[in-house]
């Protein structure tokens, strides 16, 4: 019976421990330090801890972003909100091709210090539904296929 206690203990924690909601307090200087530099014109900031690093979502310029920074204040990635409209047209034609009769429910520009800019998108027709990066070109870089009952990013 202990184990049994022990282990869903775990599971519950391990579950929701992926990303958490956090006060400003908890946010290591450096973080923010980073965050204001790279983003003066932030509004509406708001902390998360997603495993190890720290995600603050906000907008800027009214357009919905977010960006992660590790423990040092070191950049690890931005993503904006974009409409599907504003996809390059490469990319466009990947979807089309690749996955016929798909419909979009997001689109985000990605940015990176390693991989540059890419773009990622969830697809959805019938009962499957994909998270999928492209690269600049229309290239496929990554296929997620995302099970039932998991939740489409905020």
């Amino acid at each position: 019976m202990k184990n049994l206690i022990l282990l869903t203990t775990i599971l519950l924690i391990s579950f929701g421990g992926f990303t958490q909601k956090i006060t400003a307090d908890k946010v290591p200087a450096p973080v923010k330090q980073a965050f204001a530099k790279k983003f003066p014109a932030a509004t509406n900031i708001k902390y998360e801890m997603e495993k190890k690093d720290y995600e603050i979502n906000f907008k800027d310029k009214g357009v919905e972003m977010s960006a992660n920074f590790d423990a040092t204040g070191k950049w690890l990635e931005t993503e904006t909100e974009i409409k599907e409209s504003a996809l390059p047209k490469e990319i466009t034609a990947s979807v089309a091709k690749n996955f016929a009769g798909f419909k979009t429910s997001e689109v985000a520009k990605v940015e990176t210090p390693d991989k540059g800019t890419i773009y990622e998108m969830d697809l959805k027709k019938g009962k499957e539904r994909y998270e999928v990066q492209f690269s600049t070109t229309g290239e496929v870089l990554k296929k997620t296929l995302q099970k039932k009952g998991e939740d489409e990013k905020d």
